[in-house]
């Protein structure tokens, strides 16, 4: 729901009006509408792991799965 207001502004001093101006920019960017971010799939998640791998130069077998519980052994 929109809201519009009208102030008439010459009523305040210029101390005032200045404060008020650098407050109201201050609300502008604090609730400037934010970008919705992107998430990537499963599979274009995988293909970046994938490329990084590959930059990194390590080869991982092709049924290579991750296990918790014996990468956090001790």
């Amino acid at each position: 729901m929109e809201h519009s207001a009208f102030i008439n502004i010459d009523l305040l001093t210029l101390e005032a009006r200045k404060e008020l101006e650098t407050f109201y920019e201050f609300l502008l960017f604090k609730y400037q509408h934010q970008k919705k971010v992107k998430r990537d799939s499963a599979k274009e998640r995988a293909k970046k792991f994938e490329q990084f791998a590959d930059q990194h130069l390590i080869s991982l077998p092709n049924d290579f799965k991750f296990n918790r519980e014996e990468a956090n052994e001790r």
